[in-house]
């Protein structure tokens, strides 16, 4: 199941200040806004998992599509696909393919789904500025408002120029770390073809765990 725990909470959703944060910085709202407004997303990336209480990490690369509630998500060991309505998980190593019903609070999150999901969950409690890849980028740092909210503090940094995320790390309630990196992003890219939708290849195992009434 941890395979499956994939990517992505780039983002966090819209949720007033509190009180005595600064009002400095993009605030939720508007990245929100920002993301609501995109056509798609294309994007490589590495995720680096951690613990603050072990020394080993586990490190993923791969790159993204998003558009809205669609995504696909592909690394050497994987391949997520959904279409807002069905997700598939592709593992080559073991020959099968998962099909399942996509769900906005699975652990595969999409910035568009933790915009969505992650609602009165978490505060901003500071902004600052910083440079990152050569670019300026206003940093965020956000708390769990709340028992609900999959971690405990997360930290985004998003681009100045155009608003974009390109790095969010995060600590969940376990001491696991986060730490997502994009690069080479490109906003509202050419989509041909039908990339949201997954044929499996005819020697793979399907696992279809949809329900059936």
């Amino acid at each position: 199941m941890s395979r499956r725990l994939l990517l992505l909470g780039v983002l966090l959703c819209a949720v007033a200040l509190p009180a005595g944060a600064q009002d400095s910085g993009p605030t939720l709202q508007a990245l929100q806004s920002r993301y609501d407004a995109l056509a798609g997303l294309r994007a490589a990336f590495t995720q680096v998992t951690a613990s603050e209480f072990a020394d080993d990490s586990t490190r993923i690369d791969g790159t993204v599509l998003l558009a809205g509630n669609r995504y696909r998500v592909e690394t050497p060991a994987q391949t997520v696909v959904t279409d807002g309505a069905t997700t598939w998980i592709y593992s080559p190593a073991d020959s099968q393919v998962v099909v399942n019903t996509a769900d906005a609070e699975a652990s595969t999150l999409t910035p568009q789904a933790f915009l969505t999901t992650a609602a009165e969950k978490y505060d901003r409690t500071s902004a600052r500025s910083a440079t990152r890849a050569g670019t300026a980028h206003e940093v965020l740092s956000l708390a769990a408002a709340n028992s609900s909210a999959r971690f405990e503090e997360a930290t985004l940094w998003v681009r100045r120029p155009d608003r974009v995320v390109t790095r969010l790390r995060a600590v969940d309630r376990n001491g696991s770390i986060l730490d997502l990196r994009l690069r080479d992003i490109r906003i509202d890219p050419p989509i041909s073809g039908d990339p949201f939708s997954f044929s499996p290849p005819e020697d793979v195992e399907v696992v279809d765990l949809r329900p059936t009434d």
